[in-house]
């Protein structure tokens, strides 16, 4: 299995837990040492539901670590922080 397709796998586990509060998690892009994924919702979206932009960071992070491991960086754009 390629790179791209354990990160796609990774991340279909977090999403199903998001996609429950109306959001996704989008990549915005990658390479093989960085990602740069994009927290996106809509009006039906359950923002308060997400827990905290730090944990989600942490959760994302701890996920990869075990099945992306070269990914060394990963950036989170998250509406509720304006980053």
């Amino acid at each position: 299995m390629s790179a791209r397709e354990d990160l796609e796998k990774a991340l279909d586990g977090l999403r199903q837990g998001f996609q429950a509060d109306g959001a996704d998690l989008k990549v915005e892009s990658a390479t093989e040492s960085q990602l740069t994924l994009r927290l996106v919702g809509g009006d039906k979206t359950c923002w308060e539901c997400i827990i905290p932009p730090h944990q989600l960071r942490e959760l994302i992070s701890s996920v990869l670590q075990d099945s992306v491991p070269s990914i060394e960086t990963i950036d989170l754009i998250d509406p509720r922080t304006g980053s």
